[in-house]
């Protein structure tokens, strides 16, 4: 649906919240056109999403379906289109789909009842921030279908977008849903079907919504909030790109390794993705929070070098004046954004492994975002040691890459079973951890290449883990150490012509209430015959689920032993980074146009955290970093120049074997590193 709207976005886009209360008077009076866009301008800003309809249920143009704002006396939203038009600023428009407490109010039978049998609403006398949330099977769908068709009506040639927020799925358990189960014969008692059967309603409304948005504003681009999630494939249909809401400081919803993990699955989904970060010290609504220059360039260029576009959050004052501090921030991370933009623009991710994401993580329900720990764990671990990686479902395509990873935990359907036989029947290499592709009825593994035969899981958790001398090169692991593992290890047995690597231990007896030793695990005891690897031909097995314990412990003598073995059997490696594991590369290929011959190009981001007795750490001051050189595998072509965007300063460099290497002056948050082909 979305070859006219393809390359419609930007760079350089804003956010712009407006959830205002009705207790906010003279809503919008401080409303200037002028200003308003001339700010937005000074901060290098051409997208912004403004609003139609706001969490409270307020409307801010002259609705008849809905209710105009009591404080706002004009149409702000109106007035915004006209004004940013003239500019060449595109607008978007944002409607609140699932939370709104007007419609709520006037309509309680709306509200989806949670499983305790309570409204799904803000708890009363509560200042705790949430809204009503709405079933979408019921009468409240017309009401919004009606608020989208109005605004088509209104300003339909001018809609640049749409911009439909909180479309995440809420089982409803009111008598009348319930009753609906039923007759769907849905297990009310098995939360995974009471979720899919509101998954459902939720994929019928998107269809329904997008079909008149597509017919009525072709135009327009379009886009469903809260489906950036494990399933976001199901919702493809439905829009024209995908957005990973992602404000990194806001506690424990995202942190800093939400968006590189969701990007890397979104971005393979064949649409323009755009990563959102906000200007806020903590989070949305934030008034009074804002980060640093160095925080904002560090968070834009890590959306770059997922492959993303920009989008920054911001949220207007109810008086309807934009903070001017705000966008001079904006403006400088945004005038670099666009310096960069002819590096940017068609430029693609490189991957030399795709991590499959097959389930949810024990016990939990779809659509909250997380995926198995293992692909979390080996999302960080890659970063760290510059191994250039995508995440994908179960609609990929293997043929891109040289290298998938089945997670520990993961058994394969028959979809997955076929597409990886004609994966490794094509010479493609498989990593295996744990009890990934191991069928649970019989023990046995779902893969006849699988090199191994699974014997069960260690006696002791922990266990512990004896490297042998091929494991040990380069790093600090040693050879007569036993090293911890936390998590659960299984045991294997090699099939003859096997590799095998280090062995496993077990503990001196698990610890429990009467039969423990000082203060945790008991030491390590007898040799347990299994191996901590075992390689033979295309697949690499890990009996020990080393990337969900690194997840988990964050012990660099996990990453230790799972780098090596892979740097070993994957193809050679695509960029080599001389630097600490805070430093992380990505390499994106851009085509020769008939304008740019074509390049390779390194994205290098520098994290810098301080410490702080805060969960997220801070980011707020970064520094030069010197000493740094990256190595980029050279297949057919060779550098004629190479040098730092988008100031172009040219970089000596040399070749070495199949590399070409580069010594990078000092550089900051985010450096951009170009090599142009001759």
């Amino acid at each position: 649906m979305d070859s006219e709207r393809k390359n419609n976005h930007s760079f350089r886009q804003v956010h712009l919240d407006f959830h205002t209360a009705l207790e906010c008077g003279a809503v919008g009076d401080q409303f200037n056109p002028d200003t308003f866009v001339e700010t937005l301008q000074m901060g290098h800003v051409d997208t912004i999403n403004i609003f139609a309809k706001c969490h409270h249920g307020y409307s801010y143009y002259d609705t008849k379906v809905g209710t105009k704002h009591p404080g706002l006396n004009f149409d702000l939203l109106g007035t915004m289109i006209e004004s940013l038009h003239s500019r060449n600023i595109r607008c978007p428009i944002y409607l609140s789909v699932k939370w709104d407490d007007l419609a709520g109010m006037q309509h309680p039978e709306w509200i989806c009842v949670n499983k305790a049998g309570k409204l799904n609403m803000r708890s009363p006398l509560s200042s705790e921030w949430g809204w009503s949330t709405m079933d979408l099977a019921t009468g409240y769908s017309d009401y919004f279908i009606a608020q989208v068709e109005e605004l088509i009506t209104m300003f339909g040639p001018q809609v640049d977008g749409w911009w439909f927020d909180i479309c995440f799925t809420a089982p409803n358990y009111s008598p009348w849903s319930m009753e609906g189960m039923r007759k769907s014969g849905v297990n009310l008692e098995d939360d995974q079907a009471v979720w899919r059967y509101a998954r459902q309603q939720d994929l019928a409304f998107f269809k329904k919504v997008s079909a008149i948005c597509q017919k009525k504003t072709p135009r327009s681009t379009i886009f469903y909030n809260g489906t950036v999630t494990a399933e976001m494939s199901e919702v493809l249909p439905y829009i024209t790109h995908i957005e990973v809401e992602s404000l990194p400081t806001s506690g424990e919803t995202w942190g800093y390794m939400h968006y590189p993990i969701m990007a890397r699955l979104a971005r393979t989904s064949g649409k323009e993705m755009i990563g959102m970060t906000g200007r806020f010290h903590r989070s949305w609504a934030d008034f009074g929070g804002l980060k640093t220059q160095d925080q904002l360039d560090y968070e834009c260029g890590t959306i770059l070098s997922a492959g993303g576009r920009i989008c920054i959050g911001d949220q207007l004052h109810p008086r309807g004046a934009l903070d001017q501090a705000v966008y001079r921030l904006i403006g400088k991370s945004y005038a670099r954004v666009e310096a960069l933009e002819p590096w940017l623009n068609n430029s693609q991710p490189a991957a030399e492994i795709v991590l499959l994401t097959m389930d949810a993580p024990a016990g939990a329900l779809p659509g909250v975002g997380a995926l198995n720990r293992e692909i979390e764990g080996a999302t960080q671990m890659l970063l760290e040691t510059g191994i250039q990686f995508d995440i994908a479902d179960e609609s990929v395509d293997l043929s891109h890459y040289p290298a998938a990873f089945v997670p520990d935990g993961a058994s394969l359907t028959p979809l997955w079973k076929e597409k990886l036989s004609a994966f490794l029947a094509k010479g493609g290499k498989l990593v295996v951890s744990g009890t990934g592709a191991l069928d649970p009825a019989n023990l046995q593994f779902q893969l006849d290449e699988i090199p191994v035969i699974y014997r069960g899981t260690s006696p002791t958790r922990p266990s512990y883990l004896r490297p042998d001398s091929a494991m040990l090169d380069g790093s600090e692991l040693a050879a007569d150490y036993d090293y911890v593992f936390y998590d659960q290890a299984h045991l294997v047995q090699p099939v003859q012509g096997a590799t095998c690597f280090g062995e496993i231990k077990r503990a001196l007896f698990n610890r429990d209430w009467d039969h423990f030793t000082s203060h945790q695990h008991a030491p390590v005891g007898d040799s347990l015959g299994s191996p901590i690897a075992v390689q033979k031909d295309q697949i690499l097995y890990f009996a020990v689920p080393l990337f969900g314990g690194y997840r988990n412990w964050d012990y660099w003598a996990y990453r230790a032993l799972a780098i090596k073995q892979l740097r070993n059997f994957l193809p050679p490696a695509l960029v080599i980074a001389h630097a600490p594991g805070w430093v992380e590369v990505s390499l994106h290929h851009q085509p020769r146009t008939e304008n740019n011959p074509e390049r390779k190009i390194v994205h290098i981001v520098s994290y810098h955290p301080r410490r702080s007795s805060q969960a997220i750490p801070h980011v707020d001051q970064s520094w030069q970093m010197a000493g740094l050189s990256i190595k980029v595998r050279l297949d057919d072509e060779r550098p004629a120049r190479t040098y730092l965007a988008p100031d172009q300063r040219e970089l000596p460099f040399s070749i070495e074997g199949r590399y070409v290497n580069i010594n990078l002056p000092p550089v900051g948050a985010h450096a951009v590193l170009v090599l142009e082909n001759e």
